[in-house]
């Protein structure tokens, strides 16, 4: 729900963003949405508050109040990582749980405060992890356009579970981002430089790839 009785200037700066996260992990993680639902609802949401609020909203997935990302995903590790590229593209700041770098499961507290296996962080796979959440930290550090509070969707593909964003910056350099939550490969249309990219051969975006 809205937070703006605690956000006039007088109390807090900004709150923890849970509708957005709800958004996110119901469109990538449980699926329970097309994408004019979520789009309808991001749009909403951007207009909850003042700029100088939704700049610096606390954005986050997992928390010690509540299931770890990778048990709402059901293990599907792919939509995490699509949910999490989607997260380091909004306005405000994303706030990442000690853990969640490796996909950590757990479900309602107290489950979620499972100890971090620090035995384990050394593992291929948990290295392969880490380095996907280095990617999206220092694109999002690197362009201006990530951080940008200038966005829309152009709605410039079919399929209903495909969403298109773009992202400008004040000197209207351009970022276009596509997220493909359906289970059908996506053809991707026009070319440019690539910043980040999963599941994609240069002309067919997978299932579950950015």
């Amino acid at each position: 729900h809205s937070s703006q009785p605690w956000l006039k200037g007088d109390e807090f700066h900004a709150v923890m963003n849970y509708p957005l996260s709800e958004s996110i992990k119901d469109y990538f993680l449980r699926g329970h949405k097309e994408t004019q639902r979520f789009i309808w609802e991001i749009n909403s949401q951007s207009m909850y508050y003042r700029q100088q609020i939704s700049e610096v909203m606390f954005n986050l997935f997992d928390s010690h109040d509540t299931e770890r990302i990778l048990t709402t995903a059901k293990g599907d590790l792919q939509s995490v990582k699509s949910a999490l590229a989607f997260l380091y593209l909004q306005r405000g700041t994303p706030c990442i749980y000690y853990g969640t770098e490796i996909a950590m499961e757990g479900a309602h507290d107290p489950d979620c405060r499972r100890c971090m296996p620090w035995s384990e962080i050394k593992s291929k796979e948990n290295q392969e992890r880490i380095a996907t959440m280095r990617k999206l930290i220092m694109l999002r550090r690197n362009e201006k356009m990530c951080r940008s509070l200038h966005f829309h969707f152009p709605n410039g593909y079919e399929n209903d579970r495909c969403v298109e964003y773009i992202k400008l910056d004040e000197e209207g350099n351009k970022i276009e981002v596509l997220l493909n939550a359906s289970d059908e490969e996506i053809k991707v249309k026009g070319d440019g430089e690539v910043l980040f990219a999963r599941e994609f051969d240069g002309e067919i975006l997978g299932v579950n790839g950015t």
